[in-house]
């Protein structure tokens, strides 16, 4: 970055602002970018440019950029706040820490009050992670249970199970006209356009046709 920040003669923001040429070897070439000289303009006035040259140097690669970062926050929070600087933030932030603490605490034991005192406790560990296991078949289906006609009547025409009448009946206190419209969809119709299962229901003297005496 800082050879093609030479080759193009435009030096990083910390070459800028010092006025020198911006060299291949600048070590604030990477991390204050001609773009941005806000950020080494306060570090620069709060650290030193010598400084921050310094402490570079003493750093190896992998360490300079958060190195940066840090400067540059701690640069800003001081020139907001001359006297405490990013100290102030720490103590704002510890304090309400420990005010939440303390809520916490009356909170458990007020709750001791109506549980038991095992509400002081600290919440146990969580479990270790258990091993997973791989298998082909993971879940175990049972086989279907066998299909039952809840509407199934013999040929005397009686019901085939108590349970049938029961669902039948629940059925039309929840809704008769659903009773009345799905009961027996699939039933056959008598050729008297009656279901088969009304003809089979009718009395002997009405399912029994009408003769001539004569």
């Amino acid at each position: 970055m800082s050879s093609s920040l030479s080759s193009s003669n435009s030096p990083c923001a910390a070459c800028k602002i010092q006025r020198r040429k911006c060299t291949q070897e600048c070590v604030f070439a990477p991390y204050f970018p001609p773009d941005n000289p806000q950020r080494f303009a306060y570090v620069h006035k709060v650290f030193g440019a010598s400084n921050v040259a310094k402490l570079l140097n003493e750093l190896n690669a992998a360490q300079r950029e958060d190195a940066v970062k840090s400067l540059a926050y701690e640069a800003e929070a001081r020139l907001r706040d001359p006297v405490y600087g990013c100290v102030g933030l720490i103590s704002i932030l510890q304090h309400r820490l420990k005010q939440l603490q303390t809520e916490l605490h009356h909170a458990k034991k007020e709750l001791a009050s109506y549980i038991g005192p095992h509400a002081m406790l600290p919440p146990p560990p969580p479990p270790p992670p258990q091993p997973r296991t791989f298998s082909l078949f993971p879940f175990k289906t049972a086989p279907p249970p066998p299909h039952q006609d809840l509407f199934a009547f013999t040929d005397d025409g009686a019901s085939a199970s108590h349970s049938s009448h029961a669902a039948f009946n629940h059925l039309a206190v929840l809704s008769p006209t659903l009773a009345a419209d799905h009961a027996f969809p699939h039933a056959p119709l008598h050729p008297l356009g009656l279901p088969h299962h009304q003809h089979l229901m009718l009395s002997p003297m009405q399912s029994k046709p009408q003769t001539d005496p004569a």
